[in-house]
């Protein structure tokens, strides 16, 4: 069984681990450019340094038409999946170095630095990633809730917070429908009650996006948004995030690094 989550943990790591190290470091880079641009009386969002990094993390600079009305490109999709991927790659490492006793836990959090660089680095790989492992989950499974409407409702729903997809499909005319004769358009009769469910749907969302402001619980993309951010507990949760999203950098690094070696030792 741990063969087998170790060829997972491995194959799901190695073509995008790449991917995942830019969004973790972008992703620091967008908290600090946050939470410090206000001490200097700056807006981070003015910043050209804060918009490139936000381009960078959200879609590796392919951008998509329509950005914010779920339009795709390579970026938005190579992102999502990366995050998707990075979530396989964290709990195949919990089930492949999750100790069977007390004191393999208590060897585990420990970083040996006077038994060789390559068990340096792989000690920090694993016991780093055990401290964080919490709060990386956290950012990449709301991840791709901002890039797949598929994976927006189904998280939704997961979560208990229902969240109906952007924008308002009309009822399209079947097949038949009379058309007319002078511009040869279709036209179909739409039910009134459908109509008002729509659109107190979109007004259910809009809310749902701003929050509730008399300090009640946030539901759907509030509470995502939060989760994936690190805002959900003031400056302490971003403090932690920042270290997360540091230490989630470093692993695919240090997880090619290993590789290398391992491959290099086979090799001789």
């Amino acid at each position: 069984m741990r063969k087998f989550f170790l060829k997972i943990h491995k194959w799901f790591a190695l073509p995008l681990g790449v991917v995942m190290a830019i969004l973790c470091f972008s992703g620091l880079a967008i908290l600090l450019i946050k939470d410090l641009a206000p001490l200097f009386d700056m807006n981070a969002k003015e910043l050209p340094i804060y918009t490139t990094i936000v381009r960078l993390h959200r879609w590796l600079f392919m951008k998509p038409e329509n950005a914010h009305d779920g339009g795709l490109s390579l970026g938005r999709i190579l992102t999502a999946v990366s995050s998707i991927c990075m979530t396989i790659v964290l709990l195949s490492g919990i089930v492949i170095w999750w100790p069977k006793s007390k004191k393999a836990l208590k060897n585990r959090l420990k970083i040996s630095t006077n038994k060789g660089f390559r068990r340096f680095v792989y000690d920090s790989h694993v016991s780093l990633g055990i401290y964080v492992v919490i709060f990386l989950l956290l950012m990449s499974l709301t991840g791709p809730v901002f890039s797949f409407g598929w994976y927006r409702q189904g998280i939704s729903k997961l979560f208990g917070q229902p969240m109906p997809p952007k924008g308002m499909k009309m009822q399209q005319p079947k097949d038949g429908a009379k058309q007319s004769a002078t511009n040869d358009k279709a036209f179909v009769q739409v039910d009134t009650s459908q109509i008002k469910q729509q659109t107190q749907a979109a007004k259910d969302e809009a809310k749902d996006m701003k929050g509730d402001q008399h300090g009640k619980k946030p539901k759907g993309g509030k509470l995502f948004k939060q989760l994936h951010t690190g805002t959900w507990g003031g400056w302490f949760s971003r403090v932690l995030y920042a270290i997360a999203a540091f230490i989630g950098g470093f692993l695919p690094i240090s997880g090619y690094y290993l590789w290398w070696k391992r491959r290099s030792r086979e090799k001789n």
